[in-house]
């Protein structure tokens, strides 16, 4: 098992965008970078494009941890369905 609060930042894939595109749905980027501000993070649509789209020349190859765990919260899902892997544990999901 992996205790998440140890994680700062994850290697990011288009296999994990498409994972947070569909966790996103149908509400905007827009919508959903307010959200995250709001919840206290800082994060704009334009960075959200960019993550969902990892072959784009500017997009991150690693991206925060907090920021992908304050996104999930947003969204009422579990950070732990970014990835396929064994059970993970954190004191702060």
């Amino acid at each position: 098992m992996i205790d998440l609060d140890l994680v700062n930042t994850v290697v990011w894939n288009e296999y994990s965008a498409e994972k947070l595109r569909a966790m996103r749905g149908k509400l905007s980027r827009r919508k959903l970078a307010a959200m995250v501000q709001k919840d206290g993070g800082q994060v704009s649509q334009q960075y959200i494009q960019l993550i969902e789209n990892p072959h784009l020349p500017k997009a991150p190859r690693n991206v925060s941890f907090e920021l992908l765990r304050r996104i999930c919260r947003c969204l009422g899902r579990d950070v732990q369905e970014l990835f396929d892997s064994p059970k993970i544990i954190s004191s702060n999901t």
